[in-house]
């Protein structure tokens, strides 16, 4: 098989890897050459680079949001003013570059330089992807360096190909994010599967947020051990790529599963005398999750399953387990125009809840994308409204008392009996 083809079919294994993706930058293309762009052997190539190793791929993805935000006080008065909160955020701009050296090694180096991906440094250069990739053969693949980790299906969906704004705060809460390692990685025409070893994530305190450590750093885990699989009942691959479905797309359904463990303390700690990493002596995670993906002519579905168990042993051991749940579908009212809604939910372990409290967070999506030029994700608008249906006090206690882990990301703030919300955005990828 040439070196050509191979590429095509190793760049579909990496795509779920790298969590990233190269997108259309010509917005003039035909419709037909916008649709050939939108699969993952032609979207995600860059992930094998290109033949040429005085060559390097540059693409740029920016999001511009503008924010609305009125929360429900627990307390009246607690919140003052800040009840009501609104302005403009540039919560992602990616500068993604892609290389190779020969027709089979590749390498992809992506920065941020918004803080929904670390939670913290806005406008500063943020290294979220440096992997290097390997093509064994047709099918398989070896990957090493710092990537997202593939485990988790709804957070393997790129910035720019999620239907709403971003992703549901149960995707934030339950992802296991970036991390360092290498991995192993299988595609044929129905399956997928990837297996990776890793230093685990920042899964406790940071909960997915990226951190370029040394191997004998604080946060570091012992080590950390991922596999997924994908199943391709109907359909193609490439329909997959995004959350959504063109018009004119033909019926495809995808199964996909997952697990992730990891443990720290048993080595590495963070003082000399063998004592806690990032204040615990010992802590496990396991993870799992199962979803189910449904495209059709112009209409999509996606369901999600996630759960995780943690167990930290300190002064006083802790053991909790928290499932997750997220549905999400939209479907086009013509080509450029997409209505969506989504429903997400987190069912926390009695262990975190307080007398009185809710032991759930639900929160609610609606919205509409506008697709400046139509199968493509290269220019998009995004309008979409969220209601967190519940009050925010037990995940308020995990988060240290101060609210929302991620609120770059979803927008959601926290402290609050209910919260609504407003969100615009303008997607540009060139």
């Amino acid at each position: 098989m040439s070196s050509t083809m191979q590429k095509t079919g190793v760049a579909i294994v990496l795509a779920t890897l790298s969590g990233m993706a190269f997108g259309q930058s010509d917005i003039d293309l035909d419709r037909a050459y916008a649709s050939q762009l939108r699969s993952d052997a032609q979207t995600r190539s860059s992930l094998l680079g290109n033949t040429n190793s005085a060559n390097v791929n540059v693409e740029v993805m920016t999001q511009i949001r503008y924010m609305y935000n009125s929360r429900d006080e627990m307390t009246a008065g607690a919140l003052g003013d800040s009840d009501t909160t609104m302005g403009f955020d540039t919560p992602r701009t990616q500068v993604r570059l892609s290389g190779s050296v020969t027709d089979d090694i590749s390498g992809l180096i992506v920065f941020d330089f918004g803080s929904a991906e670390n939670g913290t440094a806005q406008g500063s250069a943020n290294l979220l992807v440096a992997q290097a990739a390997w093509s064994l053969n047709d099918n398989w693949a070896v990957l090493m360096g710092q990537w997202h980790n593939p485990v988790m299906g709804s957070e393997n969906f790129a910035p720019e190909h999620t239907l709403a704004v971003d992703k549901s705060f149960t995707n934030e809460f339950f992802n296991v994010g970036y991390t360092q390692g290498v991995a192993l990685a299988y595609a044929s025409d129905n399956f997928k599967f990837v297996g990776a070893f890793s230093d685990g994530a920042e899964y406790v305190t940071n909960y997915g947020t990226v951190s370029n450590s040394a191997f004998n750093g604080a946060g570091e885990n012992d080590f950390g051990i991922t596999g997924r699989v994908d199943w391709l009942i109907e359909g193609t691959w490439d329909q997959f790529a995004d959350a959504t479905s063109w018009r004119g797309s033909n019926y495809g359904i995808k199964l996909g599963a997952g697990a992730h463990w990891q443990t720290q303390g048993d080595t590495n700690p963070a003082d000399n005398s063998g004592g806690a990493i990032a204040g615990y002596e010992d802590t496990e995670v396991t993870f799992w999750t199962v979803d189910a993906q449904v495209e059709g002519d112009g209409w999509n579905a996606f369901v999600q399953y996630v759960g995780h168990d943690v167990d930290i042993t300190a002064t006083t051991d802790v053991n909790y387990t928290n499932h997750g749940f997220i549905a999400q579908g939209g479907f086009f009212v013509s080509d450029q125009v997409e209505l969506f809604g989504r429903y997400d939910i987190i069912m926390l372990d009695d262990v975190l809840v307080a007398a009185g409290t809710d032991d759930n967070y639900q929160s609610i999506t609606a919205g509409m994308n506008y697709y400046f030029v139509p199968e493509s994700h290269a220019a998009k608008f995004t309008l979409d409204a969220v209601f967190a249906v519940d009050e925010s006090t037990n995940l308020d206690a995990i988060y240290g008392g101060v609210g929302s882990n991620d609120p770059s990301a979803t927008g959601l703030l926290g402290l609050s009996d209910s919260e609504f919300m407003l969100r615009a955005q303008m997607t540009l990828v060139f």
